[in-house]
């Protein structure tokens, strides 16, 4: 075997069947042994490296084991480092395969040199370069598997192309690990069980571990068993269903007026599964002292970062399912306020509230939305205020529905569409995307025709840089808007050069139709929603 084919006999041992990549030609090796193994890994072309390493995110996401993506030296691996950052704060394994340049030329400020440490470290979980041909298995045997250990995350490997090219060998392939599990400790649940039950407005905030481990019902249980209100951590929608009695909504960059009074009221903070990241508690101000704080989370790292008066280092699953078991019913006053806030909660994604200046109104799109779509159809959001509006209105009752940019990283839809719909091939995936964020990565349209794949994707069109534009209209006045206006295409008949079924609403009630057709059509579609930028955002009053 070569460099190219250890490679890809190690990701079969592992069971990768899919990659991402942009072809380069210090990977040939990799990619004729990948078009050797076409019955058992799909290997999916992207325009760009940063759209790879988006359509592993949410290929990860929902098909929970990583995907491998591969570019070639420092232009391709620069790309890249958007998305890798967006996995890693998001908590989603892949392994990325940079081909590297040849060894003797290393040092020495070669053509598109790079020191991969340097620049990966920071925002990687680990980063290998390959030293030898006889370490190729084994290093990339290591990479996959501790990218899903533990918390997972992007691994990086920079091989280079003359270990990748020969010379020929037969090392062994590492036999797969046993899976690491990690329970609960008994004790810990005791203790955890005991201030649940003395604490009079407990509060759940469910993170990124819950999906990752597919924790959804378990954490309905406990719910169910404890009387808890559930918050559901950034970016996270689909780890709790919207219309169970315990909802209390999505700790999004706005914190709405009932969420903040039951935080006030709260008394025992339950973290499951979240590593608390900044927009979720608030830039941390959102834990107060008085609060007693129980953390639940696999990577005993992420406990140093906060004081908790009960660690448990488990994974998720166990831990909650041990503590269901031992909790007494709850209190009818404790019943009574997760009821009202979650009152509130159902109140505010009630559309109705926000008056709209332009001619298509998102919240009644969205309500119509809901309508004619299956429950557990998949959206993939880009970031950008357009989104905070199916946040507000969208209800997410299914697991597994949902995928946005953790990191806030625009361009992430259209690629993160891609992974999603190999991964769930017999899943309706929609994709939510501003105009901005489109004529970023837009162009990976051609990836989705090449692939035949079913997507359909939604512009929602502002004509603006809406999310700057709503910060700098709350600092300078509602008539400043300096530099933040865009001048975009006819995105409707972009699609159509695509090849895509195209449809353009400038009204609300063309958008029925619209969905309609674009749902009836077999293929890709794409939805052109114009926008008024007076409509950016779905609030009122102090919040963004």
């Amino acid at each position: 075997m070569n460099g190219g084919e250890v490679v890809v006999n190690v990701m079969l041992s592992r069971g990768v069947d899919t990659v991402f990549f942009v072809p380069g030609g210090t990977n040939t090796t990799i990619m004729e042994s990948l078009s050797r193994n076409q019955n058992k890994i799909q290997a999916i072309p992207t325009r760009l490296e940063s759209s790879a390493a988006f359509a592993c995110d949410t290929y990860s996401k929902f098909k929970k084991k990583p995907a491998c993506m591969l570019a070639s030296r420092a232009p391709g691996a620069c790309n890249a480092t958007v998305g890798i950052h967006n996995a890693m704060q998001g908590s989603r394994p892949l392994v990325f395969f940079i081909s590297n340049i040849p060894k003797p030329q290393q040092g020495r400020e070669a053509f598109q040199e790079i020191n991969y440490h340097l620049m990966y470290k920071p925002i990687a979980k680990a980063v290998f370069d390959v030293h030898s041909f006889n370490e190729l298995a084994d290093v990339t045997a290591r990479a996959l598997d501790l990218s899903v250990s533990g918390r997972p995350g992007p691994v990086v490997v920079a091989v280079s192309k003359d270990i990748l090219d020969g010379p020929d060998g037969e090392p062994l392939i590492p036999d797969v690990p046993a899976a690491v599990r990690v329970g609960a400790d008994a004790d810990a649940i005791d203790d955890a069980v005991t201030m649940i039950n003395a604490a009079k407005h407990p509060i759940v905030i469910s993170g990124e571990m819950v999906s990752w481990e597919s924790a959804f019902e378990e954490l309905k249980d406990f719910a169910d068993a404890s009387g808890v209100g559930v918050l559901t951590a950034y970016r996270q929608q689909d780890t709790f269903p919207s219309d169970h009695p315990a909802n209390y909504g999505h700790l999004s960059i706005n914190r709405l007026p009932f969420q903040n009074e039951a935080l006030k009221d709260c008394d025992l903070l339950i973290s499951v599964g979240c590593r608390l990241d900044s927009v979720s508690v608030d830039d941390y101000k959102m834990i107060r002292p008085d609060q007693k704080l129980i953390m639940i989370y696999p990577e005993p790292s992420e406990f140093s970062q906060y004081q908790s008066d009960v660690a448990i280092g488990s994974n998720v699953v166990p831990a909650l399912k041990a503590i269901t078991e031992k909790l007494a019913p709850p209190s009818k006053e404790r019943l009574a306020w997760r009821d009202k806030i979650h009152g509130a909660e159902v109140d505010f994604a009630k559309p109705g509230e926000i008056e709209i200046q332009g001619d298509v109104d998102m919240a009644q799109v969205i309500r119509e939305f809901i309508k004619q779509v299956p429950e557990d159809c998949i959206n993939i959001c880009d970031a950008g205020t357009f989104g905070r509006w199916i946040g507000r209105y969208y209800r997410f009752n299914q697991p597994d529905i949902e995928s946005s940019p953790v990191s806030g990283s625009m361009g992430y839809g259209v690629p993160g569409g891609i992974g999603a719909q190999i991964a769930k091939p017999d899943s309706t995936v929609f994709v939510w995307v501003g105009d901005g964020g489109f004529t970023m990565t837009g162009h990976e349209c051609a990836a989705i025709m090449q692939a035949k794949l079913p997507i359909k994707v939604i512009v929602c069109d502002n004509s603006a840089w809406g999310s700057i534009l709503t910060h700098q209209q709350k600092r300078f006045g509602a008539d400043f808007n300096y530099g933040t206006m865009l001048d975009s295409p006819d995105f409707a008949k972009l699609g159509e050069g695509y090849g895509m079924a195209s449809f353009k609403v400038e009204k609300t009630d063309q958008f029925a139709d619209a969905l309609a057709g674009a749902m009836d059509h077999d293929g890709a579609a794409m939805i052109h929603l114009v926008l008024d930028s007076r409509d950016v955002s779905p609030y009122t009053g102090s919040a963004r």
